[in-house]
């Protein structure tokens, strides 16, 4: 499968996308029941890190199967792989939830990674009102045709089975996998969070101003959250309270498994 995939307009049912599940299994089929989503003509579209903290990370990648249910690459599955291809790599995942994939033996670590190798780094969707895109981290220069080259730059190695730290996957996986570019931007230039300079006080009362903030955000502010080459875009990766949308960006990793938290899970073609 491309490492850069379009879809196109579902005619039959709706299309969600949802932030990262990291194997929260139940949570993500309670929400999806709630919606009434129908297997035979919705479609759900995850932003990648479907594994790790959560209890069912195998069981998330078992459900995705790229025809109804679809992920891109998240640095979560970038790590699972990268522990699986080099013992150097395997404490940073196993610090990061993947303890579970060490459990298991080597024939069923090779069938996930396999399959994970199949998903793209990012997708552009028909929405039918135009554009969606969806990459796991961050649009580098607010630009979707960098999203776009930097694909094409690792997909030769990427299809050869090359490993992650291979120099054009490894240049390619910095920003689109790992970046928080955007998502800084909108806590120091927009919401005003700055760890370094607030005490936790008072970090904690602009944390929950969040979305008066939001409201108030400039034309200037809103600047960066202009993409280029794309009518919306979708990442998930850095952490936000609620679905949070701003210029064409719409940040939906909401959920860390928190009593009351729920995951952000939003149809982007409904008329």
């Amino acid at each position: 499968m491309s490492i850069y995939r379009k879809i196109q307009k579902n005619h039959a049912g709706r299309d969600f996308v949802v932030g990262d599940v990291h194997g929260h299994l139940k949570q993500l089929q309670k929400q999806l029941d709630a919606l009434g989503f129908d297997t035979t003509s919705d479609r759900l579209f995850c932003l990648g890190d479907v594994v790790d903290r959560g209890p069912d990370s195998i069981a998330m990648l078992d459900l995705i199967d790229q025809k109804s249910v679809f992920s891109i690459l998240g640095n979560h599955e970038a790590m699972m792989i990268a522990g699986f291809e080099s013992p150097a790599d395997v404490q940073l995942h196993f610090a990061n939830g993947g303890e579970w994939f060490y459990d298991l033996n080597r024939s069923e670590q090779s069938r996930l990674v396999d399959k994970v190798r199949q998903w793209p780094w990012a997708m552009a969707i028909d929405t039918g009102q135009g554009t969606a895109g969806l990459v796991h981290a961050d649009v580098p220069d607010s630009s979707w045709e960098k999203v776009e080259k930097l694909t094409q730059f690792a997909a030769k190695a990427w299809a050869a089975g090359a490993a992650m730290s291979e120099p054009h996957i490894a240049t390619a996986a910095q920003p689109l996998l790992w970046n928080r570019g955007l998502i800084r931007r909108l806590y120091r230039d927009v919401l005003g969070l700055d760890r370094g300079k607030m005490t936790d006080a008072e970090y904690e009362d602009a944390f929950r101003q969040w979305t008066a903030k939001l409201a108030d955000a400039d034309s200037e502010q809103c600047r960066p959250f202009r993409i280029s080459g794309i009518d919306s875009v979708y990442l998930g990766h850095s952490y936000v309270p609620v679905a949070t949308s701003i210029g064409d960006c719409r940040f939906l990793d909401s959920f860390r498994g928190e009593a009351g938290e729920e995951l952000s899970v939003v149809c982007i073609n409904s008329d």
